[in-house]
């Protein structure tokens, strides 16, 4: 293994792209270890819409099954439970993609820190619908 093979593993990447009626999110580097995820495939019928959010904003995420929390550094993989079940793949950023799910899909929300949130849901939203968040207290 070279030193750029370990540097790409440990740089996480997220890219999210629609193909035919899918939104399809694909995780490498060190992300991709600690969500347990590689892939996610989620039909468009199944989300309600997408949305840019401050990360602080975001309702809480509940058990930890497989994920790895570390409050203001990382959140990777699968929590809560049931209907309230939800993926995050997120480090530091302040403003992440959400994209918010109907009930009966595999997850309520996913939450995903990407390059550019503004733009890669200006994209999606004329697919997948735009979002809007409940205003919080």
């Amino acid at each position: 293994m070279t030193e750029d093979d370990i540097v790409k593993l440990l740089r996480p990447t997220v890219d999210v792209d629609l193909v035919g009626d899918d939104l399809v999110v694909r995780m490498s580097g060190l992300g991709m270890v600690l969500a347990c995820r590689r892939l996610l495939r989620i039909p468009a019928d199944h989300i309600r819409g997408v949305a840019v959010q401050h990360r602080d904003r975001l309702p809480g995420l509940g058990l930890q099954f497989p994920g790895l929390a570390v409050p203001g550094v990382l959140y990777a993989g699968s929590f809560g439970v049931g209907t309230e079940r939800s993926f995050w793949n997120v480090r530091r950023a302040e403003l992440v993609l959400r994209v918010e799910c109907h009930t009966g899909a595999e997850f309520r929300r996913i939450v995903l820190q990407v390059a550019d949130p503004t733009v890669l849901a200006r994209r999606l939203r004329p697919v997948l619908g735009a979002y809007v968040p409940p205003e919080t207290s």
